[in-house]
Formats: structure tokens, sequence, C-alpha cells
């Protein structure tokens, strides 16, 4: 089970790009016609030091006769992840409408309707951190309509700036992360909660989760308040929640995101695959297998049982027995007790290649099975 800690220095990553946006940067370089126009200045905002679990929105009109050239807008770009920002035609009355990628005429405004872009720096979709003043680039895609090719799309930049202030503390993570999550295992992990320096007698109460397979408590340990979290591990594949801790403080709630991936108890990695090459008439020695990387992973997270495999079979997809032509090494890695290299040294008989599998079992017909996948292919002899 692997901790991410929640670093300061990733989350402004995430959030900022210095990266230089020209004002005008072709999409694709044009084997001919006129260069793509250049849009007016850079579009600048700063939305200040935000509380976490804010929002703040700022929109730009963009006046689209101050083109040189009549072009018409197709999407929005933002580098930071809690940015969300969109182009919308807007009319006097408040309605309104988006701006779709297509390209075409309908994009621009009609009648009295205006062209909006539209930013906005949703704090809560972050980890309870601060964060210093940073800044985040971003452009608007726009097309000439005299391209029919896209050749000449161009780029209206923009840039926001902003800061965030958490007025708790999580040590050691704002955010949980449990990894890879064995069907077997239910796995638990602790940080503690507190007010800032200038929120010190912050409370806090009953902890709500996204998901039920996440659950978690508060509890107090030598005066500290401890967030508890565990992990019930259910359906494979990725998964993300939030636990919601209502505050104190008028108007948070502390939002911790969870993340996790269910994966199987018995594993192969990097994929349940090996590929021996060997000439049709020599058998393969250890050493030569190794220099081949003709091995897999193969782990039992279960530590209820024994970490130890063994194969039940190896066969191909013809259904032929394969046994006689491949010998399996199993090989302890150090420091690792629930791990083993599985090792497949080819050893003749074969009169062309072939494809199948060898399975794995934890006990004999009753298993569990581990199948991984076997491919042989037949190298000239040296």
């Amino acid at each position: 089970m692997r901790v991410r800690f929640a670093l300061l220095p990733f989350l402004l990553a995430a959030c900022s790009d210095d990266r230089h946006v020209p004002n005008a940067t072709p999409a694709a370089p044009a084997s001919q016609g006129p260069a793509a126009p250049k849009p007016p200045l850079l579009l600048e905002h700063d939305f200040g030091v935000i509380p976490h679990g804010e929002r703040r929105v700022h929109e730009w009109p963009l006046d689209l006769s101050k083109l040189p050239e009549p072009s018409v807008p197709l999407r929005v770009h933002i580098s930071c992840s809690c940015g969300h920002a969109d182009l919308r035609l807007r009319k006097p009355d408040g309605s309104e409408r988006f701006v779709d990628i297509s390209g075409l005429p309908r994009n621009l405004p009609q009648g009295d309707e205006k062209l909006f872009l539209h930013v906005e720096i949703d704090s809560s979709d972050r980890e309870a951190l601060d964060i210093p003043h940073t800044k985040s680039d971003g452009y608007v895609v726009l097309q000439p309509l005299t391209d029919d090719t896209g050749s000449n799309r161009f780029q209206w930049p923009f840039s926001v700036r902003f800061g965030v202030d958490s007025p708790v503390v999580l040590t050691p993570f704002a955010a949980i992360d449990f990894a890879n999550v064995p069907l077997s295992q239910a796995p638990e992990l602790v940080t503690g909660l507190a007010g800032d320096e200038r929120h010190p007698g912050v409370t806090f109460g009953a902890v709500t989760s996204t998901d039920p397979a996440i659950t978690a408590d508060l509890e107090t340990k030598d005066g500290l308040c401890m967030l508890r979290v565990r992990c019930r591990p259910g359906e494979p594949g990725n998964h993300r929640a939030a636990l919601s801790i209502p505050t104190s403080l008028p108007g948070y709630t502390l939002r911790v995101p969870v993340t996790w991936k269910v994966v199987p108890d018995l594993q192969a990695t990097p994929m349940r695959k090996v590929s021996v090459s060997a000439p049709l008439a020599a058998a393969q020695t250890v050493e030569e297998a190794n220099h081949r990387g003709q091995f897999v992973l193969v782990m039992d997270h279960d530590s209820r049982r024994s970490a130890e495999f063994a194969v039940h079979r190896i066969v191909g997809d013809d259904g032929r027995d394969l046994a006689p032509h491949f010998r399996v090494h199993f090989q302890p890695i150090p420091e690792q007790p629930r791990q083993h290299r599985l090792l497949v040294c080819y050893q003749g008989g074969l009169t062309t290649g072939i494809r199948g599998e060898i399975v794995l079992t934890k006990a004999g017909d009753a298993g569990p099975f581990l199948p991984i996948e076997l491919v042989y292919l037949p190298t000239k002899a040296p």
C-alpha cells in the first residue's frame, strides 16, 4: 500500500503553467495563404486569495470586431486543474448558449448577443492546502472564416492569478491515496486535523462519504483530532470519493479527496504475458532466459495463505500440452516476501512458434488460478 503525500510543489505544478503563450500560434503549418491574424493583447485577471472551499468567477467580453479578419471561436483551454473555462453567447435578458467546436458561423454573436469568456476557479476541487499567489495561463482558439482547413487557427491568450488560503491543516497528508487495494485487504489510513494559526479553536463534525466503500471517523489522540479512513474494496478498477467534514467555521465544510484502485489478489506485472525467443532445436539455460527478459513478477496479496505458486498446466491455444517444451522457475524477490519472479525457459521439441498460457495455481485443482499468456517466437540458431 502506498501513501500519496499532498505536497505543495505538486499542487503548484498542477495549478500553474508559466510557459509563454504567444499572441498568435498557428495550430498547424500552412503551406499557402496568409499567416494567422494576431488577436488583441493578453487578457488578465487577479482573483486574489480565495478561501479554501469557495469558488470565484470572472468573465471577459470578447469583441471579435477587434480582430483584423472575421474569425469564429472554437474552444477554450486553461492550464489549472481546479479551473474551468467556456465560451458563452449571451443576450441582454440573460439567456445564453454555448459555443461548440464546429467552427461554423452559428458560433458568432447573432443579433443582440455578446460573446463572453467565462472562467471559474473552484478551490473545493483541491486539497485543503495554502497555495501562494500563482499564475494559470489559457487561450481561446479561433479560426478565420475564410480558413476551410483549420491551418490558420490562432490563439487569444488569457492569464489568471490566485492564491488559496486553507483555515485547517491536515498532517501528514491532505488527500488520501490507498493506491492498489487487493480484494482481500481492508486498509486504513490516519491523518490529523487542526485549525491553522488564525483558527486554533476550530472543531469538526461527523464525517460523510460519497462512496460506501470509504468510511471514516474522528477520534482524539493525545489531545489531537485524528481522521481514520477505511477502504473496503469492491468492483475492480480506479475509484474516487470525497469525505465531507462540517466545521465550526461559518459556511465552511472540509472536503478530503480519496483515491484507490481495486486489484485482484493474484497479480502478474508489468503484464500477464511472457514472450519466449529461442531456436527451435535448442534448450535454453536460465542465464539465456534472464538475458532475454523472459519473466514476469507474480504476487499473492492474500496474507492468509502462503505466497508460493505452482504450475497447474501449460497449454497451447490449440489444446496441446506444452509442459514438455517449457520449464518454469520461481525466483524469490529480496524484501518482497509476497512476490516471485516467474522465469520461462524453452526446452526444445517444437517445430513452429506457438501461443498458449501458463496457468498457475495456489492449491492444485481447487485454485484460485492465475493465467499468464505465453508466446513462443522461434529464432535462427547462432
